[in-house]
C-alpha cells in the first residue's frame, strides 16, 4: 500500500506543478505590460526598441495643411475577427559608419505562440479618406518626416509615383523613431518581433 501511494505522489505531483505554471503562463503571455517594452536590443549594427504597444479596432488620423482643412483618413483590418496591432519602435545606428535600412512590408515581422507570422500594412497604400470625425480632438495627428518625431510618424521609405521605394541610409549617431502597424487576429498573444531592416534581431515579449 505504501508503494502504491508513493506511485501516485510521483505521478501526480509534477501534473499538479504543471497544472499550476498554466495559469502563470497564461498570465504572463496576457499581461497588459511586457518587460521588453522600452528597452534596447543591439544587433550586429543597429539599436532596436519597442517603445510601446497597442491594439486598436482602427486607427483614425489626421494631415494638417498649411492653410488648408485637414484631411482625415482611417486605417481599418480587412477582416471582422482582426484589429490592429500598433508598434512604437525606435531604431538607432551607433556602431557603423552607415546603415542601409529600408523599411517596407518586409521589414519586421510579429510572431504568436502558434508560430503565425504577420508583417506591416503598408502605411501609403491602405489608408482611406473619410469626412471629418466627430471626436476631431480624439484623432491622432500624422504630420512628421524620420527627423523630427510627433504624436503619430509612419516608420515607412518615402514612396514613389510607381510605388517603388528606396532604402536610406542612417548614419552613426542617428536613428528613427515611429509606428508601424500590423494586422493580428483579435485573440492572437504576440510572442517576438523579428527586425531585418538594415540588420537580424528578435526581441521576445
Amino acid at each position: 500500500m505504501k508503494r502504491f501511494s508513493k506511485l501516485i505522489k510521483r505521478l501526480f505531483t509534477p501534473l499538479l506543478l504543471a497544472s499550476l505554471a498554466l495559469p502563470l503562463f497564461a498570465m504572463v503571455g496576457c499581461g497588459d505590460v511586457s518587460p521588453a517594452l522600452g528597452k534596447y536590443y543591439t544587433g550586429r549594427t543597429l539599436h532596436l526598441s519597442v517603445v510601446a504597444m497597442e491594439r486598436e479596432p482602427e486607427l483614425i488620423y489626421t494631415l494638417p495643411r498649411s492653410g488648408e482643412a485637414p484631411t482625415y483618413y482611417r486605417i481599418a483590418p480587412e477582416e471582422e475577427d482582426q484589429e490592429l496591432l500598433l508598434l512604437r519602435i525606435k531604431v538607432e545606428n551607433h556602431k557603423a559608419t552607415s546603415a542601409i535600412v529600408n523599411i517596407d512590408q518586409s521589414a519586421a515581422e510579429v510572431r504568436d505562440f502558434f508560430h503565425d507570422k504577420y508583417f506591416p500594412i503598408d502605411v501609403k497604400e491602405r489608408p482611406q479618406e473619410i469626412a471629418a470625425p466627430e471626436n476631431i480632438s480624439g484623432q491622432r495627428v500624422a504630420r512628421c518626416p524620420f527627423q523630427h518625431p510627433a504624436d503619430l510618424c509612419f516608420l515607412w521609405n518615402a514612396t514613389y509615383a510607381d510605388g517603388s521605394t528606396q532604402a536610406f541610409e542612417l548614419l552613426q549617431g542617428f536613428g528613427v523613431d515611429g509606428w508601424m502597424i500590423f494586422e493580428v487576429p483579435k485573440d492572437a498573444e504576440i510572442r517576438e518581433l523579428r527586425w531585418r531592416a538594415g540588420d537580424g534581431l528578435t526581441i521576445e515579449f
